[in-house]
């Protein structure tokens, strides 16, 4: 025999115990009926009748109370065949408390007094450590081993006395999620079931104390949950096996939380292959900060936003996997890299980064929801498939789906367990320093990447008043004395720039000054400032361009210039110079040029991640000048995080973009439910395996 606890995964025991104490101790009558394999039991005012082997599986027990002797029912209870008889007996017992007092009229029986009361049931499991989550008219009662449910239908139209297809209180023991089969057992009440049995029934799951069973007669799983293994495993109650049930299970702890570590970053890393994962977790979901001053949901976001917001949710998703293990209480990898950002290209925008309807707070919200939801999309049969050919523990004797069937089993449930507690943790991955930042401002700014925003280097030019013509990929912009030129040719990667002065407006070309696609838009933008408001004076060539060095002289640029070449280096490990070769022209080597090389960045493993403007050796020194002050300007510009490249990390500052008040009477409400603290995710609805798209089984985040 062994003790058993909680009481609710003993069991049947194969007793008669339940109709014994009712005939012996209470006077109830009994009768058999063998040709049906039933038996019932009434009281002995007729108020109160018990049926066993009832032919409906799920309430092979099944219990009756009338407000008349042997009159229509007031309410119904039934119980399947493996509850344990502890249980129903609790329940029993309180409809025989009459004594041997006949009450004629049924008023005065508290198991037949209505209203009914459910305050008690559900303090008396909050009380036990259950945990409640109420949605869509129902309160649902979880224990804290997740094998345990109560559910409590509040539906004043359903039926009061519908006991099987809408019971107003259903109890189910078992594991969630077990692919159609039946849960252990389960218990149903009708509306009308008083307060005296609802308490029963609570007091009988939440009792602590132990109830004995024979081993032999149990069910294998049910072992497993208690902790006792199966198929000819040592068990904890032979007597050579050592004191801890961990020394008999092939797996610790630690495996079963490394196991459940990596099934979440498997889940996370998932996220980028599902299309439709935000649109499924976070259509619906208020944007916590509302900064359009009217609730809204990222559903109801512009286009061009909501797609933005979708991509950053799904880079913060799957950049969160490598802290997986921080979920599990385990300590993270010496490589702790985040994964890149997702494949997927950042869609067109046109709204400046700081004036969007979202903030940084909102994205780790969503991404705190999308997390929770694909870690509870996986389900037994997931982790299952995920962990099958894993070693447990050092590998030398199991894999994860080696096991023995019943230590299989009770793996799976208690990783499953685990990973319910892992996704009510998801809002940890996102804390205020998630790096990089999604919305971001970074510093220095000739290593920010091309950026977004493809309007900001042609603006200065447009506001001008000069004249653009489109020419298939390139347009080129003319100023209004139709010498000075600039021409952008645009393609998937970025937009490249030439700017240049013709002596006459259709002659040959004086200067030139060209900057690639990755330049950073912002230093473009100062050459085009420049070019546009002083055009009368570019018109003549410059023959002292050096003097345009005059800001890196004075932001500490390194001077490693040499006889033959003029250099200077930025102080930070030399990502940035201004290049020109001095040297006689008999001594340059082919090839070279007396132009001005302007350039940043450091290589990446394959394509060159930095950028280059190159100008020619009479380029007016204004425009030089314009471009080394832009590089030197210390003011943070604002970026996606996902459009920052991994090499240029280590040598930028980024910090996250706070959102800008917006203008109006109603700027201080925003500006302080901006402030507020995000709440906690919803739940996620039930759902599938993970080799379908997740759509959630636990709670919603």
């Amino acid at each position: 025999m062994i003790d058993v606890t909680p009481r609710y995964l003993a069991g049947r025991d194969y007793s008669n115990q339940v109709f014994d104490q009712l005939v012996t101790r209470w006077g109830w009558r009994r009768a058999d009926a063998t040709e049906l394999s039933q038996t019932f039991g009434w009281s002995p005012d007729h108020r109160f009748r018990l049926g066993a082997g009832q032919l409906d599986p799920g309430a092979w027990w099944r219990i009756a109370a009338a407000k008349e002797p042997l009159g229509p029912p007031e309410w119904q209870a039934g119980f399947s065949q493996e509850t344990p008889p502890e249980i129903v007996l609790a329940v029993t017992e309180e409809l025989a408390r009459t004594g041997t007092a006949i009450d004629w009229t049924g008023e005065s029986h508290p198991a037949l007094k209505a209203p009914t009361d459910r305050r008690t049931l559900i303090h008396t499991l909050l009380d036990a450590g259950w945990r409640s989550t109420y949605r869509d008219g129902r309160l649902d009662l979880e224990a804290p081993d997740h094998l345990a449910r109560v559910q409590i239908r509040i539906d004043p139209h359903g039926d009061p006395l519908d006991l099987m297809s809408q019971p107003h209180l259903y109890v189910e023991v078992g594991p969630r999620d077990t692919g159609g089969y039946p849960p252990y057992w389960q218990a149903m009440l009708t509306t009308t079931a008083p307060t005296v049995v609802v308490d029963a029934l609570a007091q009988a799951l939440t009792d602590p104390t132990p109830l004995q069973r024979d081993r032999d007669w149990m069910d294998e799983e049910l072992l497993a949950h208690l902790g006792h293994t199966v198929d000819g495993v040592l068990t904890d109650t032979d007597p050579q096996v050592p004191e801890s049930r961990e020394a008999a299970r092939p797996y610790t702890e630690t495996d079963l939380r490394e196991a459940a570590a990596e099934v979440c970053e498997e889940a996370l890393e998932w996220t980028e292959d599902l299309d439709l994962t935000p649109d499924m977790y976070i259509e619906d979901r208020l944007i916590p900060s509302s900064r359009t001053g009217t609730p809204t949901t990222w559903g109801q976001l512009p286009s061009e936003q909501k797609a933005l917001a979708y991509l950053l949710v799904t880079d913060m998703v799957v950049a969160a996997a490598a802290s997986a293990p921080a979920l599990l209480d385990l300590p993270l990898g010496a490589n702790l890299d985040p994964l890149p950002a997702s494949r997927k290209p950042t869609p067109p925008l046109a709204a400046k980064l700081s004036e969007l309807a979202f903030t940084i707070g909102d994205l780790e919200d969503a991404a705190a929801c999308a997390a929770a939801a694909q870690i509870n999309g996986v389900d037994l049969s997931g982790i299952a498939d995920s962990l099958h050919d894993r070693p447990v523990g050092d590998g030398t004797k199991w894999t994860w789906g080696s096991l023995p069937t019943a230590q299989h089993k009770q793996a799976l449930h208690e990783i499953d367990r685990l990973l319910t507690g892992a996704a009510e943790r998801t809002p940890e991955l996102f804390a205020p320093d998630f790096r990089p930042a999604p919305l971001a401002l970074v510093t220095p700014v000739y290593l920010a990447g091309p950026g977004h925003d493809r309007t900001t280097a042609s603006r200065p030019l447009t506001d001008q008043g000069w004249t653009t013509e489109k020419q298939g990929d390139t347009t080129v912009y003319t100023s209004p004395c139709r010498r000075l030129r600039a021409q952008s040719t645009t393609d998937d990667k970025g937009t490249s720039w030439t700017s240049s002065l013709h002596s006459p407006p259709s002659g040959e070309e004086t200067w030139r000054a060209t900057a690639d696609r990755r330049t950073p838009p912002e230093i473009v933008a100062a050459l085009h400032t420049v070019l546009a408001a002083n055009a009368a004076e570019l018109v003549r060539p410059s023959r002292h361009t050096a003097h345009g060095l005059a800001p890196v002289i004075a932001a500490g640029w390194h001077d490693n210039s040499t006889r033959e070449h003029l250099m200077w280096d930025s102080p930070d490990a030399e990502t940035a110079s201004v290049y020109r070769c001095t040297a006689p022209a008999g001594q340059m080597f082919a090839g070279e040029s007396r132009a001005w090389q302007i350039s940043a960045g450091k290589p990446g493993p394959g394509e060159v991640e930095g950028w280059t403007i190159e100008m020619s050796e009479n380029t007016p020194a204004p425009l030089l000048e314009a471009v080394t002050a832009a590089m030197t300007d210390p003011t943070p510009v604002a970026r996606l995080g996902r459009d920052l490249t991994p090499e240029h990390l280590l040598y930028l500052d980024v910090r996250p973009l706070l959102p800008q008040t917006p203008s109006g009477p109603s700027a201080r409400a925003l500006a302080a439910r901006t402030r507020t603290t995000n709440p906690e995710p919803a739940a996620v609805p039930t759902g599938a395996a993970k080799s379908a798209a997740p759509t959630g089984r636990r709670r919603l985040c």
